[in-house]
């Protein structure tokens, strides 16, 4: 799916997330309490991970904390292993097992790793 589609299918989801909260339902949804996970990627480089999901897991998210303290909130997408949060436009989050990668997009399009070889604190 091109990046235009994706966009467009998230801000539908997004959409129909929000307007669904308009309408009385049986179940309120709430946001689960973040479970919080600290990394240690190549070159000391620390980052900090709070996962997030509603409470009918519907939608799963991650609010990140990068060195410079840039902040980002990526919804969880489909991968074909391991988990993957991204925007699609700005920054991807990619984890298998204890282990986890950064990507960023560059303005030719490509992904582009900026942290490498990141792991669970222990």
């Amino acid at each position: 799916m091109n990046r235009k589609k994706y966009t467009a299918v998230i801000i539908i989801m997004l959409l129909l997330l929000f307007f669904s909260g308009c309408i009385q339902s049986q179940e309120t949804l709430n946001i689960t309490k973040p479970v919080l996970v600290a990394y240690n990627c190549e070159n000391g480089v620390k980052i900090k991970a709070e996962y997030y999901s509603l409470s009918d897991n519907s939608l799963h998210f991650i609010r990140i904390t990068l060195p410079d303290g840039r902040v980002f909130t990526l919804p969880q997408v489909i991968s074909a292993s391991g988990a993957r949060y991204t925007d699609e436009r700005q920054i991807e989050w990619w984890i298998k097992g204890d282990s986890a990668i950064i990507k960023k997009h560059t303005a030719n399009g490509d992904w582009m790793e900026i942290y490498h070889k990141c792991a669970v604190e222990k």
